[in-house]
């Protein structure tokens, strides 16, 4: 049967002190779910810094999380197996870019099923791709969409056939958002003043969060200073995974 692997794992922390650290003791609880790559993104409110590599969590951060990680009050983190794309460090997640509406980070879950013909599309309109992975064509739809982030990322993922979910991280809030189908899971839980997202609950038991509720699929949940918003992108149609259930 080959090597058996497990599913990528995502993990974000809005509004705590040194939320790089707590990110990485969430994904030590995720790291099943993948153990070719791991990065961790932490915003302190006016930047986002980045950290990834190959290899298990210990392996990528043998002392932690360590500055300019520390210093930010939010963050995402992902632990990588391959769902798509190859093993290359370019297609290691989150995936931060720098654009003129400000910086974002990206950590995904799942499979797009039609990347390849978005990716053609996204090339002939001239967009340049560094990684063979749909986070970066998630990125790219993002960054063409109209209106505000939340209405560009309800763009993007009407574009998007597939199973995913997925955290987003600005200099100032935090998304999480959950395919229509709720294939690949994704939760909410309360941590002090702020709040957290995972792929699976077992992570809020290491960080010491109290889960609140799944993102519901094909909904996009904001967390910033106003607490949650949420949106639909679209009508849910629940099918859920059995070997992630």
């Amino acid at each position: 049967m080959g090597e058996w692997k497990e599913e990528c794992g995502v993990f974000g922390v809005w509004g705590q002190p040194r939320a790089a650290e707590i990110t990485y003791l969430g994904l030590h609880s995720l790291q099943h779910r993948g153990q070719e790559g791991a990065g961790i993104a932490s915003a302190d409110g006016a930047r986002i810094v980045c950290q990834k590599g190959k290899g298990l969590l210990s392996e990528v951060f043998p002392h932690g999380p360590q500055k300019p990680l520390s210093d930010g009050r939010h963050s995402i983190g992902h632990v990588r197996y391959a769902t798509a794309g190859g093993d290359e460090l370019e297609n290691v997640q989150p995936m931060l870019v720098r654009a003129r509406m400000g910086s974002i980070a990206v950590a995904h879950n799942g499979q797009v099923v039609n990347a390849p013909r978005l990716r053609e599309n996204l090339e002939a309109q001239g967009s340049i791709f560094h990684s063979s992975s749909d986070s970066e064509i998630f990125l790219h739809l993002i960054q063409r969409g109209k209106g505000s982030l939340l209405e560009k990322l309800a763009g993007a993922c009407l574009q998007l056939d597939g199973a995913f979910s997925a955290v987003i991280l600005t200099e100032k809030s935090l998304y999480a958002v959950r395919d229509r189908f709720g294939f690949r899971p994704l939760s909410v839980a309360q941590l002090g003043e702020g709040y957290c997202v995972s792929s699976e609950s077992c992570a809020y038991q290491a960080v010491g969060a109290k889960w609140l509720r799944e993102v519901r699929p094909g909904e996009i949940l904001k967390i910033s200073s106003k607490g949650l918003e949420s949106i639909e992108f679209c009508v849910p149609s629940e099918a859920l995974c059995a070997m992630e259930y």
